[in-house]
């Protein structure tokens, strides 16, 4: 029991150690979409990751998927307050599509940028003509009636609170895995600098 035990405490650092540099790599990828298209400051992005954060945790899609979603929306808008409206919006008609965050932001994005054919392509209820004659603030209020509230109303069934459990134990192993990155840091200094 206590091999199997040590074993399994190792799987965990190593997975933790893998998750924790994927998610290092994310948040530098949206750090430098925020700064270059929104001219954010080290605090905004620590806010950013923090409501990130929250949200992943309240709907129980990774950050993973809601970073890229975000970048794609604030290189659009060229503001994070909307870019977080717009993302809230997508995950809510991701979820009750089934179509993937990701296309769903892109499609906002190119919506924002005037090109709303995209949209139309998603099966949204909302019809080439209609899209054509209408503003963005108006295709997004509209967005707003059809989907509103479906991420959160998902967040209540119990695959939604499975999703939450599961983005719940990944932060915790990508919290040990940032733990355990300074010491391999170290220990790969160590092999670089005596071994190699």
């Amino acid at each position: 029991a206590a091999a199997a035990a040590a074993a399994y405490a190792i799987k965990i650092g190593v997975d933790g150690v893998k998750a924790a540099i994927e998610d290092e790599q994310s948040q530098v990828k949206l750090a430098s979409a925020l700064e270059n298209a929104t001219g954010a400051t080290k605090a905004q992005i620590a806010a950013t990751e923090s409501s990130i954060l929250k949200m992943s945790l309240a709907t129980g899609v990774a950050d993973d998927k809601l970073r890229p979603a975000l970048s794609r929306l604030a290189i659009s808008t060229g503001d994070i307050s909307k870019a977080q409206d717009l993302l809230a919006l997508s995950l809510d008609i991701s979820t009750q599509t089934g179509k993937p965050l990701e296309t769903v932001a892109n499609s906002l994005g190119k919506a924002f940028d005037g090109n709303t054919a995209a949209l139309g392509k998603l099966g949204i209820g909302l019809s080439s003509a209609e899209l054509k004659t209408m503003s963005f603030n108006e295709v997004q209020a509209k967005l707003s009636d059809l989907f509103g509230g479906a991420a959160a109303k998902n967040a209540d069934t119990f695959q939604g609170r499975l999703d939450i459990l599961k983005v719940t134990l990944n932060e915790a192993k990508e919290t040990i895995g940032y733990a355990l990155l300074p010491i391999l840091q170290k220990l790969v200094g160590y092999f670089v600098e005596y071994v190699v």
